[in-house]
């Protein structure tokens, strides 16, 4: 049997540098696990040690841990496509979920490790994740979730299925190669639900969906020292963001870029417990782990990246991060952040900027950009810097479909645009300031949780609240017409859309013609056939391929007399004509 080619390059190099052990040169497996929407002070090797993550303290014990390692967006899909990759978000062009794939031309950590000869898997825990996402690029097997109900909608699974999953790969993986296996865990992430008995040692709904988390990493490092790969593996734990639990006015994640959501966990356990119980205070980010894995990996150089190998020695004095959150911008066509940070302080990018001596002011309440005015030139030449770096080629976006209202359920999903041009990170020009809406992301975010969890009525009467302070607000009214919609409730959401309607330009072109058909079709069951045409005209021209809209559209133009035009229009789609219109359900 041939010699896999990452083997054989191992030897040779054993060779050409007179090694006489081959296993000082031979590829190592390594273990990398994500955890979802983890704060690092809820782990007690960061924080107050509560008793809640000992797994994870022991790991850290054996390890290094990273006290001062940060996020590059407080988005999951992008985040840990970065972690993959090595680059920054303008350069692997995730800037959101469920909007765009990562390029194939990415080369990613599975793929370096395939090349190899590794045995590669991943087992990822929630639906923004799945492979049609295209992160599963180089993995033999990639085991995205099969669910866990939270409210209406499948979204995920617990970390008891994750690990169970993992350890049945690895019991029946090919031992005669080394493995790579990404796992990743989610259960911090709203809304929070942990198994009773970690409610009742933790206290508290998020720290106790922690503590099962810590629980379940703990029997799969418990699996691996039993199968004898633990002490030889490197194993990796980072964090993809954090969550604010109300700082700043933010209750979840991915509006704001303060530390409560960008600040995550690393700890690195190297091979043979190498480095155990060090702590790191140095500048460190999520693009750091793909050179710094493949180092330790064996697996060669990192090529053009935008992380540091962290293995390599101690990270250059005056190192800075980039990070951002175009969230706002995507998907309510408001503003965006940029941002640098450096062991003088943290810098945000906005309309109106700020700065923070986060060594000092930690919980980032004092805005120094004043004062600091001077400095920030410096601050902003690392941002320019990062865009001006070559990006992939974007990939076709994904379908729409049921996987979107996952997403939108889990207040992730918007209205955004893919084709739309995003800003220059450093162009702020005639943008809504995030922290002026805040309140109104709020009151959204409230929403989205109650309609997860299946109060829909409770969400439209938050939503309803909030138009009184924001009588014109895109986003709200948008959402409000999609619950009324879902809550058999079509002439309140009609009455919504029409008002959103009134205002211009709205946030998508797709999702303003699904709200023209939405409308049209209400104004055609009252039997007003010309307001219902004008609608369906209207979402034609905006979305010329759906099939509804054409056949819906021709169905109105045959009762208005207009027969030749009707039969052309349907002359475009073939096959079984549909049932007329919406049945109250979203069409995506």
């Amino acid at each position: 049997m041939a010699r896999p080619l990452g083997c054989a390059a191992a030897a040779l190099s054993a060779l050409a540098c007179g090694c006489s052990d081959p296993a000082a040169t031979a590829p190592r497996s390594c273990l990398i696990v994500t955890l979802d929407t983890t704060n690092p002070g809820a782990l007690d090797c960061y924080g107050k040690d509560r008793g809640f993550t000992p797994n994870l303290s022991a790991l850290a014990a054996e390890g290094v841990v990273y006290e001062e390692a940060r996020s590059v967006t407080p988005i999951t899909l992008p985040a840990h496509t970065s972690i993959m990759t090595g680059l920054y978000p303008p350069r692997h062009t995730v800037r959101e979920n469920g909007l765009w794939v990562v390029p194939q031309s990415a080369d990613t950590l599975a793929e370096r490790a395939r090349r190899a000869g590794f045995s590669t898997s991943a087992i990822v825990a929630a639906s923004v994740l799945a492979s049609r996402y295209a992160l599963d690029q180089g993995f033999d097997h990639y085991e995205s979730p099969k669910g866990r109900v939270r409210g209406p909608l499948v979204l995920d699974r617990p970390a008891a299925e994750v690990t169970d999953a993992a350890i049945a790969w690895l019991a029946a993986r090919d031992r005669t190669r080394p493995f790579f296996l990404w796992v990743h865990y989610f259960d911090p992430h709203f809304p929070y639900a942990p198994p009773a008995q970690f409610l009742e040692q933790a206290g508290n709904a998020y720290f106790g969906e922690v503590a099962y988390m810590d629980h379940e990493l703990g029997r799969l490092l418990d699996h691996l020292r039993a199968d004898g790969a633990y002490d030889d593996a490197v194993i990796a734990v980072v964090g993809d963001h954090g969550e604010s639990l109300g700082r700043h006015g933010e209750q979840t994640h991915a509006f704001l870029c303060y530390d409560a959501t960008l600040r995550v966990p690393l700890i690195l356990r190297h091979p043979g417990g190498a480095r155990a119980g060090e702590r790191s205070s140095e500048i460190v980010s999520q693009v750091d782990v793909f050179a710094t894995l493949l180092e330790l990996m064996r697996l060669g150089p990192p090529g053009d990246v935008d992380g540091l190998n962290l293995a390599a020695g101690p990270v250059p004095e005056g190192r800075g991060v980039y990070f951002e959150s175009y969230y706002g911008m995507i998907n309510f066509n408001w503003g965006h952040i940029a941002g640098w940070l450096d062991a003088g302080g943290k810098y945000l990018h906005s309309a109106r900027p700020e700065f923070y001596d986060v060594a000092r002011d930690p919980g980032e309440e004092r805005n120094l950009a004043v004062e600091r005015a001077a400095r920030l030139a410096g601050y902003r030449e690392g941002i320019r810097d990062v865009a001006a770096r070559p990006s992939l080629a974007l990939d076709a976006a994904p379908q729409a479909g049921d996987q979107r209202g996952m997403l939108e359920a889990l207040g992730y999903a918007g209205e955004g645009d893919p084709d739309r041009p995003l800003p220059h990170p450093l162009d702020t020009e005639s943008e809504v300031l995030l922290v002026d809406r805040i309140d109104e992301w709020s009151a959204f975010d409230r929403a989205a949780g109650l309609a997860l969890l299946g109060q829909r009525d409770e969400a439209i009467d938050v939503l309803r609240a909030c138009l009184t302070a924001n009588p014109t607000s895109q986003i709200i009214l948008n959402r409000l017409g999609r619950y009324l919609s879902q809550a058999d409730r079509p002439e309140e959401a009609v009455r919504t859309f029409e008002q959103l309607l009134g205002q211009s330009p709205i946030l998508a072109p797709k999702n303003e013609a699904w709200i023209h058909h939405y409308v049209g079709y209400w104004y055609q069951l009252q039997g007003e056939w010309e307001t219902a045409l004008r609608h369906y005209r209207q979402a034609l021209r905006l979305d010329p391929k759906d099939r509804r809209t054409v056949l819906d559209t021709a169905r109105a133009l045959e009762r208005l007399g207009e027969v030749q035009e009707a039969q052309a229009l349907r002359a475009t789609v073939s096959g079984r004509e549909d049932e007329p219109g919406d049945d109250g359900k979203e069409q995506e």
